[in-house]
């Protein structure tokens, strides 16, 4: 049975990178709390079984073996060390959200392959750390993964308490080690009892490579007094960061970013509400007034890109104004999303125009709406 664990695999990842060019993984909220789910209870599947590029890195993985590049493992202590880099840009990421993080995140490489799948415009920055990522993947197993992929740090949080894993039984191991020399995340599977590092992608070539038979397995895991020690001593470090991450979210960032709302809010309360327009500018002042004069009455859609994928807006266009902005389809984190969309729609009717600044934290999401404005006048039918 172990034998036939890789081609499972790689028929699951096939399938996935098919759904994920449709759509389906990367647009279904379902999905997500899928995998956060199976995180929770078996580990992470995620990485080591459906994400697109995680795959990639392993398809280039192989063309270097097939090449005759020997694949190199980074020295324990500074993997050790470079393997909270993908934390730090979690935290970053969930608790500063500040634009310059979102500016770095702009790059990440998945992210960017999944909308390259979807068929959405790219950078030409974006398309080269792609190419870097899938280079160096030649000489070392999934660097990206391993080091700077906060997507997955995050279902590696998930899964610290999982119920099931994979267990080394002691008795029978042999210590050869082709444990440790065939996993892609570097983890030293020979000297656990219970895996339950955040960093392990359940790809099971641990299992399927291991020449003691019954040495290692996947099941609900057993916890000896020692490990229950390391257990609950975790446990309490996870629910203290999560503290920590809540008061300084909820003392210094939140404030500043409904303070900033605020402000973008009393600016734009200076220019009166077009909701009803025969209150605000005459029909004939109109005409010379505003980013929809000369525009027809009707209701127009256009395109933007925002963090993740393609925004859609939906504009209604009255009297040469226009009085209703509406995102039918998007993608972005909703948190980082919502900050923008409180915002953004009501300046672009307040003011008549699309050149409004980008709220802070949500830039992203910010331009991708206001692009998305910008499509739809231009698609729309002139008087």
């Amino acid at each position: 049975m172990k034998e036939k664990i890789q081609k499972y695999r790689l028929s699951i990842q096939i399938l996935c990178l098919v759904l994920t060019i449709t759509s389906f993984l990367v647009n279904s909220e379902v999905a997500t709390l899928v995998f956060l789910g199976l995180a929770l209870l078996s580990g992470v599947f995620y990485c080591g079984w459906i994400c697109p590029f995680g795959f990639i890195q392993e398809i280039f993985g192989k063309i270097g073996s097939l090449l005759g590049i020997k694949k190199r493992k980074m020295p324990m202590l500074i993997h050790k060390i470079l393997v909270f880099i993908r934390y730090i840009i979690l935290g970053l990421v969930l608790i500063i959200a500040s634009d310059s993080i979102f500016n770095i995140m702009a790059f990440d490489p998945r992210a960017n392959f999944l909308r390259l799948l979807s068929f959405n415009m790219i950078t030409i920055g974006a398309i080269i750390v792609i190419s870097f990522f899938s280079i160096v993947s030649l000489f070392y197993e999934r660097p990206f993964c391993n080091y700077f992929c906060y997507q997955g740090a995050r279902y590696g949080l998930f899964s610290i308490f999982r119920p099931l894993t994979i267990k080394r039984n002691e008795s029978i191991c042999v210590i050869c080690k082709k444990c440790d020399n065939i996993c892609p995340m570097n983890i030293e599977v020979s000297k656990c009892g219970n895996l339950r590092s955040p960093q392990c992608i359940n790809c099971f070539k641990c299992i399927t490579n291991c020449p003691a038979e019954g040495a290692l397995s996947y099941g609900k895991m057993v916890i000896t007094k020692n490990e229950k020690k390391k257990y609950f001593g975790t446990l309490t470090a996870t629910v203290s960061i999560l503290i920590i991450a809540f008061i300084v979210h909820s003392v210094f960032i939140e404030p500043k970013s409904q303070e900033t709302a605020t402000n973008q809010q009393i600016e734009t309360e200076t220019v009166p509400s077009n909701s009803d327009e025969s209150e605000v500018i005459t029909e004939e002042d109109t005409k010379n007034i505003g980013d929809a004069a000369g525009i027809a009455d009707g209701v127009y859609t256009g395109k933007g890109d925002g963090f993740k994928d393609i925004i859609i807006v939906q504009i209604t266009v009255k009297n040469e104004q226009i009085i209703a902005v509406e995102v039918t389809e998007q993608n972005d984190d909703r948190k980082w999303f919502n900050r923008a969309y409180g915002i953004i729609p009501d300046t672009i009717i307040d003011k008549q125009s699309t050149e409004v600044d980008a709220v802070s934290g949500a830039s992203f999401s910010s331009k991708g709406i206001i692009d998305g404005v910008k499509d739809a006048l231009n698609n729309a039918d002139k008087k």
